[in-house]
């Protein structure tokens, strides 16, 4: 696991590095930190798609916590972020930039090591695959690579990130239990399920993923379905 730990306390980075520490020990899985005091001094050497997970805070000078999400999305870094902020007052605003959770300081130390765990699940799940037959060749698809699943015809179509559309003629029912155990999943109208990782933001119409897809959701049980993504966006259920 790569970890980069932003906070201009030095307290406050001292404190959450232990905790991570402690908890990555406990679990036999090696963890490489990195501390940054600021948003710029963690932008003179990133590197898109190298951290597993960014943990920081809102205020830090002149480039917030929430500008570097923003920063970060736009370049399509796809790491779980953690907010722990003395302020509540962006919570609302963390889903727009795909937060994963939102602390308030002083932090629980264990409620961010459930939350480590539940992050740490989300990503086992998510490299899985699953296997279809497709133009009569057998195909590995990976799970974190499906954007959204929907029907065309006599086939399903599944919307990836980076091999385009793969077409399988295998019901829907059938696929459905390809994704059995798999949380991330969820159901929008009937031949139509989403990624939840995938999703950028909710709005009236559906959902829009992080390609910039408009996913639609039917419009009886529209509030629960919108729900139901919340509650996956923001469990700290470490059994999700």
């Amino acid at each position: 696991m790569n970890i980069a730990i932003l906070d201009d306390s030095k307290e406050d980075l001292r404190q959450v590095k232990s905790v991570i520490s402690s908890y990555y020990e406990s679990q036999n899985t090696s963890a490489d930190i990195h501390l940054y005091s600021s948003a710029e001094a963690f932008f003179t050497k990133y590197i898109p798609g190298f951290y597993d997970l960014i943990i920081m805070d809102i205020y830090m000078g002149s480039m917030t916590g929430m500008d570097a999400a923003r920063k970060l999305r736009e370049a399509r870094d796809t790491a779980a972020l953690i907010f722990i902020s003395s302020s509540d007052s962006f919570a609302v605003e963390s889903y727009d930039v795909q937060a994963s959770y939102y602390l308030l300081k002083p932090f629980d130390p264990e409620k961010l090591c459930r939350i480590l765990s539940t992050i740490q699940f989300r990503q086992s799940q998510n490299s899985r695959y699953i296997e279809l037959i497709s133009d009569r060749t057998p195909v590995k698809i990976p799970v974190r690579s499906i954007l959204y699943v929907d029907t065309y015809r006599n086939a399903v179509q599944v919307h990836t990130t980076d091999a385009g559309i793969i077409r399988s003629y295998i019901t829907f029912q059938k696929f459905e239990e390809l994704l059995e155990g798999m949380k991330c999943f969820l159901s929008c109208y009937r031949g139509c399920i989403v990624n939840m990782d995938h999703i950028e933001k909710s709005t009236d119409e559906g959902f829009v993923m992080d390609n910039q897809e408009l996913v639609t959701v039917r419009k009886r049980g529209s509030n629960a379905i919108k729900k139901a993504y919340l509650e996956y966006l923001f469990s700290s259920d470490s059994d999700k």
